[in-house]
């Protein structure tokens, strides 16, 4: 079974749940990361082959970012699996949203995920996650969707609404402090080119999209959110979403007799 992954991975925790869920399926995989390297021009991917997506969720949204680069891909009725990973508070309509797209796109969604990982604004929220118990999680997900798609399956329901969430925000943006080293790492990894290479420290609050990318890639750990409304909203935040949330996953109704065969 070939596969095909894409993702949009700012601090690379998405990418860990997509290349998790591949390798429970197939040894002979085809990578596209759309974080920072998109194809340029439209890439299509056949029926018999089975791909997998992924994106963070973004204020219960699918980053925009990634709705634009994900449009260039096309399937034949090719299967897919897609999954939506969040900071532990909740992934609203994503999961939704990022079955619309592929859909309209050509594939048909055999199964989807909602799964945890590390906060990347308020990173004490699902620290230390997707864990071992995620990945057994993991495991499980992908082998049903190997089966729904080796023997037959049909449409799937999923959780959300249509229109989608009207995302929110707080006014907090990435800084550097003195550690900073004037590297350049966060400008050259920044998927928007909110950082400018010759004044590092800063950042362009008009195309940052608060990924945290700059966060994970400093050498130093130089940067990070600041200032009085970022620690009075990590309190709220914090205290808010502690508790452990649980992976949630769907599946696409049961056919006998298969749709592809391999």
């Amino acid at each position: 079974m070939k596969i095909t992954t894409l993702y949009f991975s700012a601090t690379y925790t998405t990418k860990r749940v997509v290349e998790a869920v591949a390798a429970n399926l197939s040894n002979e995989v085809t990578t596209y990361d759309i974080t920072n390297d998109a194809p340029t021009e439209e890439v299509a991917i056949p029926a018999d082959e089975f791909v997998v997506v992924g994106v963070p969720v973004y204020a219960g949204r699918v980053p925009a970012m990634a709705v634009e680069r994900l449009r260039r891909f096309r399937g034949d009725n090719t299967p897919a699996v897609v999954v939506a990973v969040y900071g532990n508070r909740h992934y609203d309509d994503a999961v939704l949203e990022l079955h619309d797209i592929m859909t309209e796109c050509g594939f048909r969604t055999v199964a989807a995920g909602a799964f945890i990982a590390q906060h990347s604004i308020f990173p004490k929220v699902g620290a230390a996650r997707p864990d071992a118990e995620d990945m057994a999680d993991i495991k499980t997900f992908a082998a049903k969707s190997a089966e729904l798609v080796a023997n037959g399956f049909g449409e799937i329901a999923l959780p959300g609404n249509r229109p989608y969430k009207v995302p929110g925000g707080i006014p907090i943006w990435p800084t550097a402090s003195k550690k900073c080293s004037a590297c350049g790492a966060c400008a050259r990894l920044c998927p928007t080119g909110a950082i400018d290479p010759s004044a590092p420290k800063g950042v362009d609050k008009t195309k940052c999209i608060k990924c945290g990318r700059c966060i994970v890639v400093c050498p130093t750990k130089a940067r990070r959110f600041y200032g009085i409304k970022y620690s009075l909203a990590a309190a709220r935040f914090n205290s808010a979403f502690a508790t452990r949330r649980a992976n949630e996953t769907w599946f696409a109704e049961e056919h006998h007799g298969k749709n592809f065969e391999y």
